[in-house]
């Protein structure tokens, strides 16, 4: 993985790309002990040195847990900002992060955004059977039997396939007349829980994630907010809760 000397400057300290290249243009920064003022020079394994000091390296990994706000895309399209890469910290930034499935632009709650292939695929082959919890408010009357249609399979309008039993609890109505539920899934398929609870005959208006394997949303990780991701939490993710 390569990089821009001008980034590779400012995601580790040295300001804003504009400052980096003013500090590469007035001859401050050498890689390999000699002076290099090409703003673009891909950076690969190179020593980079600012006025003599050596330029640390730093993480060249990471796995954060991320709290997805409404409105944001799981994408690295700028025509679809905002992004999710927006909220990861500046410090690991620069590193080709991507996120663990997706949820959405109108799905909030917790998401995965990692280096690491094999914990994507971990946690996205349907072989796995990961458990996420969503948050479901709804408008519409559901179906009589919607409980044990969602437990059986349902085929949805765009897939012949039945989804993989799925475990709906149904929890009332609130003054408005938008209906609460959870919903357990062990797959991602596109669209899934709003195609399901259209099957249903429902119209979801707000869906939210806080649960994968075990490990819930963290009270302290509020919207909009990103953070490593501890060994523990990623063993949880892997085990049903009990």
């Amino acid at each position: 993985m390569s990089e821009r000397l001008d980034g590779y400057l400012a995601h580790r300290g040295f300001g804003t790309r504009s400052q980096a290249r003013d500090l590469i243009r007035r001859g401050a920064v050498t890689v390999d002990g000699g002076i290099c003022r090409d703003t673009a020079l891909r950076i690969v394994a190179q020593e980079v040195s600012v006025a003599g000091e050596v330029v640390p390296v730093g993480v060249d990994s990471a796995t954060l847990l991320v709290h997805k706000p409404i409105g944001y895309a799981c994408s690295h399209d700028l025509d679809e900002a905002p992004l999710l890469e927006e909220l990861i910290p500046a410090e690991v930034s620069h590193l080709p992060l991507e996120s663990a499935g997706r949820l959405d632009r109108d799905t909030s709650g917790m998401i995965v955004v990692t280096t690491d292939g094999e914990l994507i695929h971990a946690l996205t082959n349907p072989r796995r059977h990961v458990l996420k919890r969503y948050r479901v408010r709804y408008r519409g009357k559901l179906s009589h039997h919607a409980v044990a249609r969602a437990a059986k399979g349902i085929v949805l309008a765009d897939d012949p396939k039945p989804t993989l039993p799925a475990m709906l609890e149904l929890e009332g109505t609130d003054a408005d007349g938008i209906g609460r539920a959870t919903i357990h899934l062990r797959e991602g398929r596109y669209h899934q829980v709003r195609k399901m609870f259209a099957e249903l005959g429902g119209e979801v208006v707000a869906l939210h994630r806080d649960r994968i394997g075990s490990l819930e949303l963290p009270a302290d990780l509020t919207s909009g907010l990103a953070r490593s991701l501890t060994d523990d939490e990623r063993s949880r993710m892997f085990i049903d809760p009990s």
